[in-house]
Parts: C-alpha cells; structure tokens; sequence
C-alpha cells in the first residue's frame, strides 16, 4: 500500500533544496504549459534567485527546458522516464486491455487509481464514444472519500490507518450528496468492504455517478482500484448490477506485480 502523508512517519531533517526543486516540477506538471520565473516564484512562494538556481539545476540534468523565444520553462520527456517506473510496478501494460475491452463494452470512462498521500491519483483512463462523458485527466488527483476508488481503497486500509487518514482529513463538500460526517464515512467504508465494491452517486460532481472494485497484489492485498463513471441519467438500476459484475470478474484476473 502506499505512503500516507503521516506526520509520525515523516523524515524529521528533510532537505528544503530539494522540497523546492520538487515543488517547482510539480507547478509545472499541474500546468501543463510553459511558466516563466515570475509565474513560477509567485506559484511556489520562493524568491527569484532561489527559482532561478533550482531552474538552471534541473535544466542542467535534463528535466526541464526553456523555450527561447519566450524564455518560459516546461518540462521535458526525461520525467516521463521517471512516471513509468511506477506504471512499471503496476502492470499497467497488462491492465490497459482489459480496460479497453470493458470500456468498449459499455461505450463509458474506464479508470484506474492508487491512493498517493491521502487522495487518489488516476493511472489510466480510458474514454467513450458518448457526447455526454467524463474524461478525466491521467495524472490527475481527487479526494478519496468522495470518489468511488477512493472509497475503494480506503474500506481496505487498516483500521490504524483509516483513523490516521480521518484525523487527517477535512472531510469537505462538493455537492449536496458528499459524505461530510467521519462517523457515516467508516460506516459507508465498512459496508463497502462487506459486498467488495463501491457506488458513488454525485458525491464529487453532479451528473456523474462511479463504481468501483479493488485490485491486489501478489501478496493478496489491495493496492489499486479501477472504476466506472458514468453520467447518472444513464446509470439505471439495470446496467448498474452488469457494471458492477464485469468490474468484479475483470479485477479478479489482474494481479499487480509491484506494491504500494
């Protein structure tokens, strides 16, 4: 399972140089485009030099260009190198046809996630053909209580780390049909464990509605989750129990090699 973003189990003498470095590539990542130093300092609250240092550092070790006609920075495809070691871990190669194939059977947005820290992070995705769809960008994070993985993964942690993540966790709401209440939340997770599978009906965005089972690892514990969303003018009680059933038995004949 992964890390959880636990203050206990943190480094006590962390090295803020490269905190900084790693914050900056993640600005840049979450933006997509090119950002210039200003944008850059304002976005990560360092001075200029500091920014500029830690530029010319990554620049100097391949991770990151600057366009010359604009003098802006973006990242290069050596990070890339360093995203594939983790989809590596998970036999993301092996699960993308199974996500197709569920994809294309239903014609709806297939997903697959892990928790990172306290949310979820999506892996893969893989979009339908419909006009009204939710294609959700890989890379891309949200609040695992609200999300059908998230809950997933979460009614499969231990009851220590469950409880870490809920004194962590400010349980906020998103639309009128989040789950705010940590009590209500451990019992949604408990019966989320008991059937092995997870609904969500616009908890996070309204109009879309998620399923979602678990996937293990090669020592049998639970590590990634793949789900449905589904827009819920087309989530009926009919296609609910074949989403739920082809999600089941494809989850069954993947096994993640690594772990987190």
């Amino acid at each position: 399972m992964n890390k959880t973003n636990n203050n206990e189990n943190k480094f006590k003498y962390p090295i803020h140089s490269v905190e900084n470095a790693f914050s900056l590539l993640e600005v840049l990542a979450d933006n997509g485009l090119e950002l210039g130093i200003a944008e850059l300092c304002k976005k990560i609250s360092l001075p200029k030099g500091t920014v500029h240092r830690l530029l010319g550092t990554l620049k100097n070790l391949g991770y990151i260009e600057q366009n010359p006609r604009n003098r802006k920075y973006y990242l290069t495809v050596k990070i890339f190198k360093l995203g594939t070691a983790v989809t590596d871990r998970v036999g993301l190669v092996q699960i993308i046809p199974y996500m197709k194939k569920l994809s294309q059977k239903f014609n709806e947005t297939i997903n697959l996630a892990i928790l990172d820290r306290d949310e979820i992070i999506y892996l893969y995705s893989v979009g339908s053909d419909n006009t009204l769809k939710l294609d959700l960008r890989i890379g891309s994070y949200q609040p695992a209580y609200c999300a059908a993985v998230g809950k997933v993964l979460l009614a499969y942690l231990s009851d220590q780390e469950l409880d870490g993540y809920l004194q962590r966790v400010k349980l906020k709401s998103y639309t009128p049909y989040t789950i705010t209440s940590k009590e209500y939340l451990k019992k949604d997770l408990k019966l989320i464990k008991e059937r092995g599978y997870s609904f969500v009906n616009e908890e996070y965005m309204v109009g879309v509605s998620c399923v979602a089972v678990p996937i293990k690892d090669q020592q049998g514990k639970v590590c990634a989750g793949l789900s449905f969303s589904v827009p819920t003018v087309r989530m009926d009680k009919e296609k609910l129990p074949q989403l739920i059933d082809s999600l089941i038995s494809t989850a069954k004949k993947i096994t993640i090699p690594g772990f987190f």
